[in-house]
């Protein structure tokens, strides 16, 4: 990254971000750069690094890169499309609608009289392919090794989710064991992120993530969307579903097939800063 340049740090429910503006230009980073900027010691930190770009149609407010804090690339990120949307609100107040585009797809987002930033994440895709399977998720052996497991299922939010369904709510031991193990399973094409849920009403869900590239997360807004969409596809929940995360809430709505999902929550703009 060029020495010079400004970044907003950003963080949506503990899942933390740092943007940079690049549609006048600049270089993308490579992994290295990457790592090093995430690093909680000695660089900025963040959970991802949301890159803004020219957009390729005028109607597009811009496009967005994605980078994990381990180097990698992302198709997608819930929360991350939040804290754009109130970066982008802040350097233009008088307006509160922004189109984005990414690698998974449109976005819609817009920032609510309230505070809170709502984002069209589109269609919830339920085929095993979606997820990089070649067949439907075998749970036989989540079944054998979880005494609180009830039941599993795969989404894609744009991103590659597995939604494991327990009777209780997951310890932080049990979220880095299972996301570890299945995170990284030859299963799924390019792994997955693992979401551990447990419904708490018939209207809130409680969900532990383990996030590819990252790891145990406070929040993961495209996570989120997941285990609500799939939750509400076995009608074991109502919505708009409330969805606990350790870092807060966030609200999901989706109305079933043929219907794009939308979600709602906060974000904060944390302190802005210059490469050295």
């Amino acid at each position: 990254m060029q020495r010079g340049r400004h970044f907003a740090k950003f963080e949506a429910l503990g899942n933390d971000f740092v943007v940079f503006d690049q549609r006048a230009g600049g270089q993308l980073p490579h992994g290295d750069q990457v790592r090093a900027l995430a690093d909680r010691h000695t660089g900025v930190g963040f959970d991802q690094l949301l890159i803004l770009l020219p957009a390729s149609d005028p109607a597009i407010t811009c496009s967005v890169a994605i980078y994990n804090r381990d180097g990698g690339s992302a198709n997608q990120c819930g929360n991350g499309m939040r804290a754009i949307g109130l970066w982008l609100h802040q350097e233009t107040p008088d307006q509160r609608d922004f189109v984005l585009e990414t690698a998974a797809g449109i976005v819609r987002v817009r920032v609510e009289r309230d505070g809170l930033i709502g984002v069209d994440m589109g269609h919830p895709a339920f085929d095993p392919a979606a997820v990089g399977l070649s067949d439907s998720f075998t749970s036989r052996a989540l079944a054998t090794s979880l005494p609180t497991f009830v039941a599993a299922g795969t989404v894609s939010m744009g991103n590659p989710h597995l939604v494991v369904l327990l009777a209780r709510p997951a310890t932080p031991e049990l979220v880095e064991r299972i996301g570890t193990a299945l995170g990284r399973s030859p299963e799924f094409a390019d792994g997955v992120n693992v979401s551990l849920a447990c419904i708490l009403a018939d209207d809130e869900v409680d969900l532990r993530v383990w996030e590819r590239g990252v790891g145990a997360t406070r929040a993961c807004g495209s996570a989120a969307c997941a285990a609500a969409a799939w939750l509400l596809r076995e009608q074991r929940v109502r919505g708009p579903v409330r969805v606990r995360q350790p870092g807060g809430e966030l609200v999901i709505n989706w109305s079933g097939v043929g219907r794009t999902l939308q979600m709602s929550g906060p974000a904060r703009r944390v302190f802005d800063g210059t490469l050295r």
